[in-house]
């Protein structure tokens, strides 16, 4: 913009010499043209000026690691008229690894509408988020600019390559170590029970009536059921983005093998910095995906808090908890 106004006061300073030094009709037009076409070019550029709006969402919401992800950048322009330039600066971050560029792009000669496309390289996993910063568009002379409505930023995952890793022995459907008895919920019928007092709000058909006869008390005959310990495939949430992109492709495969067997599972991490302990429980491919939007949207350190610092629990789940961590050199192994 700055080359294209000193182009004009160029010109009108070459017009107000021709005024000086030629008196005449043809000066006088020549001088007021160039004042007045500015402010021309102004009024026809300023309806599509003040009503176009930019918009920007992902190609596709998730891409994996290696491949291009890209996001697309629309303009709207309910107007119609052409419009001479609209400039946008815009940042993309990947929020895992803290990486982020910024950009310049150029919309020229867009009448009703526009589209181009932000592409970029995805070398590691994580949660890329592209905000525009900022937006001007010009006249059709290019001397004057006005700031353009955006729609702010937009946000796609990085997943993480397809690992095939088998699955521990000791999480096979085969297996049935940590298998433990709890009382299984609305009672019913079993082979195996426990004995306890009454409680308020207990089923009259629960009680062991012989028992309770010669107790002089209500017994109460608790049904129990198997039940597998509650499992916990638990990572460390910092170190170099290369080993971060092996322990999710682990920590995927895994995941992954363990629903298909209809194994449900938790994965735990602690905050790097705090030491807060998250946890997604997984139990279908939908919460998975939810455990990586989590995940990629905290940023990790080259170093910080391990999980292994503190005790894990799985909400719901009493007991103790049968872990897996998963270690960039993790290749297969046991609980």
């Amino acid at each position: 913009m700055l080359h294209r106004r000193i182009g004009y006061a160029g010109l009108l300073a070459a017009a107000v010499l021709f005024q000086i030094v030629f008196v005449g009709w043809l000066s006088t037009f020549l001088l007021a043209l160039a004042f007045l076409f500015p402010l021309l070019s102004l009024a026809l550029s300023l309806p599509g000026m003040r009503l176009c709006r930019l918009s920007l969402g992902p190609r596709a919401s998730r891409v994996v690691r290696g491949a291009e992800g890209a996001f697309v950048l629309s303009l709207s322009n309910p107007t119609h008229l052409p419009l001479s330039r609209v400039r946008v600066w815009y940042d993309y971050t990947n929020q895992l690894t803290g990486t982020r560029r910024s950009f310049r792009r150029d919309f020229c000669g867009a009448g009703g509408g526009a589209a181009m496309e932000i592409s970029f390289a995805a070398p590691h996993c994580g949660q890329v988020v592209c905000r525009i910063s900022r937006a001007r568009v010009c006249d059709l002379l290019g001397l004057f600019s006005l700031p353009v409505r955006h729609g702010g930023s937009a946000a796609l995952l990085i997943t993480p390559e397809p690992l095939e890793l088998p699955l521990p022995p000791e999480l096979t459907g085969s297996e049935q170590q940590g298998v433990r008895l709890r009382p299984r919920p609305g009672g019913g019928p079993g082979e195996d029970y426990d004995l306890r007092d009454y409680r308020a709000g207990d089923p009259l058909r629960a009680i062991h009536w012989k028992l309770s006869s010669k107790r002089d008390e209500l017994v109460v005959r608790e049904t129990l059921e198997p039940h597998r310990a509650p499992l916990a495939l638990t990572y460390d949430h910092f170190g170099a983005p290369e080993e971060l992109d092996r322990v999710f492709a682990c920590l995927c495969a895994l995941s992954r093998g363990l629903l298909e067997q209809a194994r449900p599972h938790a994965i735990v991490w602690a905050d790097p910095r705090s030491g807060a302990v998250h946890c997604s429980v997984v139990t279908c491919p939908r919460e998975l995906a939810g455990f990586l939007e989590e995940a990629f949207s905290l940023s990790a350190p080259a170093a910080g808090r391990s999980v292994l610092d503190g005790p894990i629990s799985i909400p719901g789940e009493p007991g103790v908890v049968r872990r897996l961590h998963i270690t960039p050199q993790w290749e297969g192994g046991s609980l």
